[in-house]
């Protein structure tokens, strides 16, 4: 049977993407820097590691056929996890006899000179010359990621500060999960078309559907940021409208979460300019 080791298993996309797995048939080996606790995902394979510090990594990809690649260091470690650890783990893949690796990236990142996104070109350049068969799967911000932002954003008191012209094509993490499943089923396969959701959105017109799901009235107003890659975001570079996958929009996905159905608002769909 084959067996596929998730790296970032517990992360926003590896614990949606886990249960997809074992349902449609594979042995699945978590990989995660912390200990299973008792009870956690019995019907998984745990390997404790840390691409960080690179502990751990032989063990987990021992009796290894397929890596799902979706660690990353985002918050603190961007370069030692997304680029050193993944070298390493390519390298000590490829002497296992791993058969396909599956890296998952984000749309535009090199179009956009934001110091993450940097990161993430570098460890794709390190998969394509890694030696190990692999495919690069780019996809969109998940709904999850731009929730949780607004959340952050809404802690000011009284008004929500957003920067209303950034564009995105966000996109459900099961939607993504599910269309890695697909790529696990397949032969090694370069770059892969990106996965986005089915509009383009400013994130001013997705923090007022956001607000109405929840029945707030907090004023939205301006969070000016004049970086260059700000602009990248006002131009869309983070879209591909060629990319609509997904099915779910975000008020569909607010309402999911929070329950009510946004009041008096129409959808804004616009294209990518840029």
């Amino acid at each position: 049977m084959t067996r596929i080791l998730v790296t970032g298993g517990r992360g926003m996309l590896g614990s949606v993407l886990t249960p997809r797995l074992v349902s449609a048939g594979y042995t699945v080996r978590v990989m995660s820097r912390s200990a299973r606790k008792p009870g956690q995902l019995p019907n998984v394979e745990w390997a404790q590691a840390d691409m960080a510090t690179q502990t751990g990594l032989a063990e987990a990809v021992k009796d290894v056929d397929i890596i799902v690649n979706a660690a990353t260091g985002a918050v603190q470690k961007p370069h030692q996890v997304d680029v050193v650890g993944t070298r390493k783990l390519l390298e000590l893949a490829r002497a296992a006899g791993v058969q396909h690796v599956i890296h998952i990236s984000i749309i535009g990142i090199e179009r956009i000179p934001f110091p993450y996104y940097q990161h993430k070109v570098a460890a794709e350049q390190v998969v394509r010359e890694s030696g190990v068969p692999w495919s690069i799967l780019r996809a969109a911000q998940f709904h999850l990621f731009i929730d949780l932002r607004l959340a952050m954003l809404s802690r000011f008191p009284l008004v929500l500060p957003v920067p209303k012209d950034f564009q995105t094509q966000p996109i459900d993490v099961g939607e993504v999960a599910e269309r890695i499943v697909e790529v696990v089923g397949a032969p090694p396969a370069g770059m892969l078309p990106d996965i986005a959701g089915p509009e383009i959105l400013r994130l001013g017109d997705m923090a007022k559907v956001w607000l109405a799901a929840q029945g707030k009235r907090h004023p939205i107003v301006p969070l000016p940021l004049f970086a260059a890659w700000a602009d990248g975001f006002r131009k869309g570079y983070n879209t591909d409208p060629r990319a609509r996958y997904g099915k779910i929009t975000w008020a569909e996905w607010v309402q999911g979460k929070y329950g009510s159905q946004p009041e008096g608002h129409a959808t804004v769909r616009q294209e990518a300019r840029g």
